[in-house]
């Protein structure tokens, strides 16, 4: 650093390894030159023991502005600003720390700056500005940045660029009083035959870099670079991926694929029934008894009653469904509605709903939130692999409402069946027991035939055959409850209450709310329990904060 920061100083009189030292510039001109007794007067301030006037005036003579000892001062490190440098573990920054000067010093100089970087061998990427303005405007007790160095450039391959979002879909803006705004979702992403989908962009050439003290920092050397894959209905050329016809764009295992899209005003009597190899929008509603099938997402406008929905990846319904007990939606990627009542859900992922569930069977692969004005649930059942999130399960009066998180809604499933059919087998098996009786019977009399033997053996065989079904149900059935453990990231967080007539379980662990009901809780199993904890919106926690979407 050698060029002055300051052009007014005239001279410099400052504390240096316990040393008074001076610095006398060039004078810009005759009237601006330095006497002697200026330079002993500020000796006097500071407190710097006495030099030889002849001695001041040699180093004024020569005014070539060398830096010149002029007597031992350890006082001097008190009184005058200390300067701290503190360099980054990967040497690419440098900060200063300023410590203001005691009553009678002087301010930090433009001298100590230079020492300081010489000492520390800062050599590269000095902010002479920001070193300026510490000595301008008296900077103190504060870490500075005053050096960075030059960060290297990587080399790269080439990078594929996207024309379109590779997430679409994304459920987690949220408008006030915590509803998910639905119309944000736009998981059909529409493009034009002919645009441009996808391109391949020039690959990066390594570059060093250098850190503050000058030494060269290693770029990595470019790797392989990515491939333009084209997938269904685009192609390649001069390396861009165009579509070759409209439609749905995504990304498909890193290639980029195109599907048609159906697009229509209502689904009814002037459309019949939709199957479809692709994505479905339909601008209005669907009419109860009609059914949509798609590879794709489906996405409604309004409404929907009686109607069935299929799906192959996600399902947006912009306003709800009320099924009449005969609404079916059957979603292999994420559910997004406002409300679910009196319907038959299946979700392979999670469900995101800003209003109410209510009296619905709903099964859930993944997580349940419902943020929204009511935000609750009531009546019917309600299965979730993952967590439920809402504000109010159950009501006042006291509705029949069943949620059970934490174990896959098929195994569940399984273990239900298992049951009836154990109970079915022992009803059978009550039924031969009595035919065994009443054959029994029959051959102790005098009258018994060569036939009412047989017959009672056939029942007794029987009865036999069914004790080993019974048996190796109820083997199944005790591996099913090992499957039935539920997972430790699964809980249940009600922000307001869960109401009696509610019957909470995590597995086959069961938590009924006492007679007030259980207020603003988080319910979680642990170690073959139900833990109950407060519920604090400020301080959620970290374990189930990271679950959370768009909580992180």
């Amino acid at each position: 650093m050698s060029d002055r920061i300051s052009t007014d100083e005239r001279f410099s009189l400052y504390y240096r390894n316990g040393y008074a030292v001076l610095r006398v510039y060039p004078p810009s001109s005759p009237e601006n030159r330095v006497f002697a007794e200026e330079v002993m007067n500020r000796m006097k301030i500071l407190g710097i023991p006495m030099v030889r006037m002849i001695r001041l005036e040699e180093i004024i003579e020569r005014g070539d502005g060398k830096i010149e000892k002029l007597v031992e001062w350890p006082a001097g490190v008190h009184l005058s600003p200390s300067l701290q440098l503190r360099i980054g573990e990967d040497r690419m920054t440098a900060e200063v720390f300023i410590e203001p000067p005691k009553s009678g010093g002087g301010k930090v100089t433009e001298e100590q700056f230079q020492h300081l970087l010489e000492d520390h061998k800062i050599l590269h990427g000095v902010h002479k500005n920001v070193i300026a303005d510490c000595i301008a405007h008296e900077r103190y007790n504060e870490w500075i940045e005053i050096a960075q160095g030059t960060a290297p450039i990587h080399g790269r391959g080439g990078k594929v660029k996207y024309f379109f979002s590779r997430a679409p879909g994304k459920p987690f803006r949220e408008l006030p009083f915590g509803r998910i705004d639905l119309k944000e979702l736009n998981f059909i992403q529409y493009k034009e035959a002919g645009d441009v989908l996808a391109e391949l962009e020039e690959p990066v050439k390594p570059r060093d870099g250098r850190d503050v003290t000058g030494e060269t920092v290693s770029a990595s050397a470019a790797g392989e670079g990515e491939t333009l894959i084209a997938g269904n209905l685009t192609e390649i050329r001069d390396g861009k991926i165009y579509a070759l016809e409209s439609g749905n764009v995504r990304l498909e295992k890193n290639a980029v694929v195109l599907e048609p899209v159906v697009t229509v005003d209502n689904v009814d009597y002037q459309t019949g029934n939709l199957v479809f190899q692709g994505s479905v929008i339909v601008k209005g509603h669907v009419a109860d008894g009609f059914s949509i099938k798609a590879s794709g997402d489906i996405q409604i406008g309004k409404s929907v009653g009686r109607v069935t929905l299929e799906t192959g990846r996600n399902l947006l319904l912009q306003s709800g469904i009320n099924g009449d007990k005969e609404g079916h939606l059957e979603v292999q990627g994420d559910l997004y509605t406002r409300f679910i009542e009196s319907s038959f859900v299946h979700v392979k992922g999670s469900a995101f709903v800003s209003g109410a569930l209510l009296n619905s069977t709903v099964k859930i692969g993944g997580g349940l939130m419902l943020e929204g004005g009511r935000c609750e649930i009531v009546g019917g059942l309600t299965v979730a692999k993952g967590w439920v999130k809402c504000r109010k399960i159950g009501s006042l009066y006291e509705a029949k409402t069943n949620v059970v998180v934490g174990v896959k809604p098929e195994e569940l499933d399984v273990f239900f069946k298992i049951l009836k059919d154990i109970e079915k087998l022992r009803e059978e098996q009550d039924n031969l027991d009595k035919l065994v009786r009443h054959y029994t019977k029959l051959c102790s009399s005098s009258e018994a035939t060569e036939l009412n033997f047989r017959q009672k053996e056939q029942a007794e065989a029987q009865v036999m055959m069914m004790t080993r079904k019974i048996q190796d149900k109820s083997k199944d059935l005790q591996i099913m409850r090992k499957e039935l453990t539920p997972s430790e990231e699964s809980f249940v967080l009600a922000e307001d209450m869960i109401y009696m007539g509610t019957k909470i379980s995590f597995g086959l662990l069961d938590f009924t709310p006492v007679q007030r009901g259980a207020s603003k809780t988080i319910l979680q199993a642990r170690d073959g329990k139900i833990r109950e904890t407060g519920y604090n919106p400020a301080q959620i926690p970290e374990e189930i904060k990271r679950l959370l979407p768009g909580k992180n």
